[in-house]
């Protein structure tokens, strides 16, 4: 479409039902403070508020979803699985007193979206689902499609789909019970996350035997499934890959952090990790790193925008550990410092997303 003197109507997609509801507010409030007022028209759209009848939900979340259909935002009745994290409770604020519900925005009678912008993380936003939704609706958005959204989200079908490609992946298997004896063939220290969850939420290193049934039923509080993995020991990075039909790899990031791993809090909360752009690593292990992820991104249809995350090990071993289709866009985010890195400021590089949005919405047209 032509952007004209009429600015695009961009409905940010924030909130939403998952364990990462809240990273996704700080995301949203980000990306709405960002996006350039003289070219956009921006609204805050809680998805939440489509799933009042949706029985996976708690009873809590469908009370919130109800109340948002009926009253607006509560920004005090918003539910959170842990502490909001260090830095970000001001975005998370923000947001909750701005959201809209969804609700409003897709009735007939609404005024028309040009692209969604989707800010949600994990089930519900990022699988695949919210993106069904939108192709029905005929409304464009950014980041992958069904299909990617739906492989990346899936711990198990990625590895399936990336091994396929001749990507090196952590050996593991799937269970469904605590007490699966099937777990105790991975070899320890072992590593034990859902399968459908991100920002680590679930998420376990086991060293002894004795708390691997603990840690499965964890990650089994998030998901009917649970991958047991063999933990690969070395460097931590994380390589953005950012286009359409031309991809860029931006800079590699090497990711230390004072916990066992980079975990929830390792991840959101203000100093916890250390994030070098670029990784002290050779060139050519950083080539290799971004080819890898090009490849990865490549192999599950990926679009606009993905995260892929890797461990150089000290043997020479290079393994994709998983691939994020909506990383993180709030302050301490991972693919904006890359992005800056490579000389593309925050507003620039959501001017593109979009644009990549409008841009793929006019190719499925023709």
């Amino acid at each position: 479409m032509s952007e004209g003197s009429r600015r695009i109507r961009v409905g940010v997609l924030t909130g939403g039902a998952s364990a990462e509801r809240d990273i996704s507010l700080a995301t949203g409030a980000q990306i709405a403070a960002s996006l350039h007022a003289d070219r956009y028209e921006i609204v805050l759209l809680d998805p939440l508020a489509l799933m009042s009848r949706n029985r996976a939900l708690t009873a809590e979340q469908r009370g919130l979803a109800r109340a948002l259909q009926e009253e607006g935002p509560r920004p005090a009745a918003v539910p959170t699985p842990r502490t909001l994290p260090r830095g970000l409770e001001q975005q998370i604020e923000s947001a909750s007193r701005s959201l809209v519900p969804a609700t409003r925005a897709i009735t007939a009678d609404a005024e028309p979206l040009d692209v969604v912008f989707i800010a949600l993380h994990g089930p519900w936003g990022e699988d695949g689902r919210i993106q069904g939704l939108l192709d029905t609706l005929g409304i464009p958005y950014t980041g992958s499609g069904v299909l990617a959204s739906a492989l990346a989200m899936d711990k198990v079908m990625a590895k399936t789909v990336l091994v396929a490609a001749g990507i090196d992946v952590p050996r593991g298997i799937v269970v469904t019970r605590a007490d699966d004896p099937a777990a105790r063939s991975v070899p320890l220290p072992a590593f034990v996350k859902p399968v459908q969850q991100g920002s680590s939420v679930g998420s376990t290193i086991v060293l002894r035997a004795a708390g691997l049934e603990a840690a499965i039923a964890d990650a089994l509080r998030y998901d009917d499934r649970a991958l047991v993995e063999e933990r690969v020991l070395g460097r931590e990075l994380t390589v953005a890959v950012i286009g359409n039909d031309e991809l860029e790899a931006l800079p590699v990031i090497e990711i230390v952090t004072s916990h066992a791993f980079f975990d929830y809090g390792a991840k959101y909360d203000a100093g916890e990790s250390d994030e070098i752009v670029p990784a002290r690593i050779p060139d050519a292990v950083a080539k290799r790193a971004q080819e890898l992820a090009i490849r990865s991104h490549t192999a599950l249809g990926c679009r606009g925008m993905s995260r892929t995350d890797l461990i150089w090990s000290e043997d020479g071993r290079m393994v994709v550990l998983e691939l994020n289709t909506i990383p993180g866009m709030t302050a301490n985010s991972l693919l904006p410092k890359a992005a800056r890195e490579a000389g593309i400021p925050f507003d620039i590089l959501l001017d593109r997303l979009v644009r990549w949005a409008l841009e793929d919405a006019d190719r499925r047209a023709r």
